[in-house]
């Protein structure tokens, strides 16, 4: 089973489009985390990698901003600065071509009341509706990752309540790591959604984005071959040398 392999970068500064190309990878770039950039200089990094993309025909991936972001907050001012982040952020997508783009999730897990889980779910696709309308002719699809979450139903819940067909789910291994259930329940309580997944280990006390082992890969290709399952992966940990890295997946 050939997979789809992505490299993640920090900043254009790390992007070697030609090594992509020879080992036929894409790229999840992380530019657009950096909470204090501004505009011009965002923008500068957009042109700077949309003149380095036109002959790059590989799968590509953009992380949005998330620090401090909450689409669904109860303050209104919030919700506007999250909602003009985001939007900046589609358009960037747009712009670039960019096949998946990815959003926190940003549930907090011990915000767990029914009511106010809920209503968190509701107010996130009220504000999905609301944003896709102003950018109705980006082709990708958006993605919601795990972040705080200690299992899969919370996301869940917001996945199937959002309800839209280009909204889907990175699942982010690491993150997973960090919680209650083991990667399989992950895996099969989220597989109608999964597209994309985010891999890296850790300790299981800190998110430390180590490079897993090659039993934690083999787990993961056993438990995705078991639900059949071909996300793309992006490996989001540091790469030394990444010909005799991807190695080790394929």
């Amino acid at each position: 089973m050939g997979r789809k392999i992505l490299r993640t970068i920090s900043t254009i500064d790390s992007l070697n489009i030609e090594e992509l190309k020879s080992l036929n990878m894409g790229v999840e770039i992380q530019d657009f985390t950096e909470p204090n950039l501004s505009i011009l200089e965002a923008n500068k990094i957009v042109s700077k990698y949309k003149e380095k993309f036109q002959e790059f025909n590989n799968i590509k991936a953009l992380h949005g901003p998330f620090l401090d972001l909450k689409p669904s907050s109860p303050d209104k001012l919030i919700r506007e600065v999250s909602y003009n982040r985001y939007l900046y952020t589609i358009k960037v997508a747009k712009e670039l071509d960019i096949d998946y783009l990815i959003f926190h999730s940003q549930i907090n897990p011990y915000l767990n009341q029914p009511f106010l889980r809920k209503l968190n779910n509701t107010q996130n696709k009220e504000f999905w509706e609301e944003i896709l309308k102003e950018v109705p002719d980006y082709k990708g699809l958006i993605l919601l990752e795990n972040i705080f979450e200690e299992t899969p139903m919370m996301l869940k819940e917001l996945i199937e309540t959002i309800n839209l067909t280009n909204i889907k789910v990175n699942l982010d291994i690491g993150h997973a790591k960090l919680g209650k259930v083991s990667i399989e329940e992950w895996i099969r309580e989220l597989k109608e959604y999964i597209v994309y997944i985010h891999i890296h280990s850790n300790d299981g006390l800190y998110d430390e984005h180590q490079s897993p082992t090659q039993d934690e890969i083999r787990s993961l290709y056993s438990i995705l071959d078991k639900y059949g399952l071909e996300p793309v992966l992006s490996l989001e940990y540091k790469v030394d040398n990444l010909k005799k890295e991807i190695e080790r997946y394929r």
